[in-house]
């Protein structure tokens, strides 16, 4: 900038400014309205600040059938009455003359939640009818955040409700081998019909059917996608808004190849450098495999550093992974020689090819597969990016029986340091007896009993002076063996 134009800059602003005072001499001066405003969208993280409103878009629940369902839960940590709504949506029925989706009539309930405490909505008395159904729950004040549990005969999943609808979803790792099923679900909650193109990629390639292209979302409603991918052993998939933003999440019910269970997970809304997992293992039976989809235009290089196995001259951690331009690769940890057994975490970290560049070009799903008694239970959780490390970790849905490992924490930090878990109790947070200041080591991995019943069924906040991730694995619902991961909420 010249200095003349500098000049005329600045007498600009002290006119514009002091125009400004001559006209509050005679109008009042309104506030202007302040939303959350979340930047680039992310993981579901817990804001903070002070909001007029905020809003958590949950990716759905199944519905329609017998013995399936589900429920949203609002926490409120505040010392204050949280006051909202919780407005469902689902499934929109087809035009008998033209086929069309057309919307469905959503519904909308007031909620109260009290002081340190939560409530729980069933989404299914709201919306009974429809083959998903989806909530968007809008919380006056802020302060709040909410988690979604999935009810089904394979098994229940938790999932965090996304803090933002998005124009751009990512999955990394579909599975419709011997029958087991994957539907991708698209909830509009705006009131004008959104525009979204699907796209999906196999171990063949990149598949684009011109019937997912320009394929409509109405307003306020639900839609369910079959990408029409069957006995595949890996799917990544693509959504990406024309017009209009939407949620998207995914439904799999695995019935084969090695997996057994459900799961319903919330997408990915944006690309990531780096996938963080605080909860990895090695062991009998145990499956361990990572999909790492690159939708970009460039090849990209990926990083997998395992965290909190030690190096040795027979373990070196230094593997490579070259991902081409929109593939999907996968990285099973049983091809890792001398990879110790028990647990670990693990940080997946991306350059591209061309360039030495730190640019977000990947998202990573990790997929386990345990011994459950006599069978087996498959989880999914998608990797977090590296700006959801924090020192506080927040979950609204916790367990209701007393689990010997039901939270995972990595240490992100080379920094050793301690962990609390403390209860939302009616004056605030109460540690849990036994789990104050916990050693955790620089980039190691704990996991975390909950055996008190002071724990049992109520929110729970991870704490510690260093950078963490903190996942949790949950019971599977009914008489079901074996468990069901998620991440907890950063903040």
């Amino acid at each position: 900038m010249s200095p003349r134009r500098g000049i005329a800059v600045v007498v600009a602003v002290v006119l514009a400014l002091a125009g400004l005072g001559l006209a509050s001499r005679h109008e009042p001066v309104v506030a202007p309205s302040t939303f959350a405003s979340l930047g680039r969208p992310t993981m579901p993280f817990v804001p903070t600040g002070s909001f007029i409103t905020s809003s958590w878009f949950c990716p759905g629940v199944p519905a329609g059938e017998a013995d399936v369902g589900g429920s949203v839960t609002i926490a409120n940590p505040t010392d204050e009455a949280m006051t909202g709504t919780v407005t469902a949506f689902t499934t929109s029925p087809g035009d008998s003359s033209t086929g069309a989706p057309i919307p469905a009539p959503s519904t909308v309930r007031d909620i109260t939640v009290d002081p340190r405490s939560t409530t729980t909505v069933d989404l299914l008395e709201m919306q009974p009818t429809g083959s998903f159904v989806s909530a968007v729950v809008e919380i006056n004040g802020g302060g709040g955040f909410v988690e979604q549990v999935a009810r089904h005969p394979a098994g229940d999943a938790v999932a965090a409700c996304a803090n933002a609808a998005s124009s751009d979803w990512y999955f990394a790792d579909g599975f419709t081998v011997d029958g087991s099923t994957e539907q991708l679900v698209l909830t509009n909650p705006y009131p004008d019909a959104a525009i979204v193109d699907i796209g999906f990629v196999t171990s063949d390639g990149v598949r684009r059917p011109s019937r997912l292209q320009g394929y409509p979302v109405p307003g306020r409603s639900v839609q369910v996608v079959e990408l029409g991918a069957r006995d595949e052993p890996v799917v990544a998939a693509e959504v990406v808004a024309s017009r209009g933003r939407v949620v998207a999440g995914r439904s799999q019910h695995y019935l084969g190849g090695g997996r057994l269970g459900y799961s319903m997970t919330l997408g990915a809304p944006s690309l990531t450098t780096q996938a963080w997992f605080a909860d990895g293992e090695r062991g009998e039976g145990i499956t361990e495999r990572y999909s790492i989809y690159n939708p970009t235009g460039e090849d990209i290089v990926v990083y997998p550093v395992f965290l909190g196995a030690p190096v040795s001259a027979e373990f070196t951690n230094d593997r490579e992974i070259t991902v081409p331009k929109g593939r999907v690769v996968t990285f099973d940890t049983a091809d890792e020689p001398n990879l110790p057994a028990g647990r670990h975490g693990i940080v997946f970290s991306t350059f591209a090819t061309s360039a030495d560049l730190d640019v977000p070009s990947m998202v990573v799903e990790r997929v386990i597969t345990r011994p459950a008694g006599n069978s087996v239970a498959t989880s999914v959780v998608m990797g977090a990016p590296p700006e959801l490390a924090s020192r506080r970790w927040s979950a609204a849905i916790s367990t209701d029986v007393a689990l010997e490992d039901a939270i995972v924490v990595l240490n992100a930090d080379n920094i050793p340091t301690t962990v609390t878990v403390s209860t939302l109790g009616t004056g605030g947070l109460v540690p849990v007896p036994g789990l104050e200041d916990l050693p955790l080591g620089a980039g190691s991995v704990i996991t975390i009993p909950i055996t008190d019943p002071s724990a049992f069924g109520v929110p729970f906040v991870v704490t510690s002076e260093q950078s963490l991730f903190v996942e949790r694995l949950l019971p599977r619902g009914a008489d079901l063996r074996g468990r069901s991961g998620s991440y907890a909420l950063a903040g």
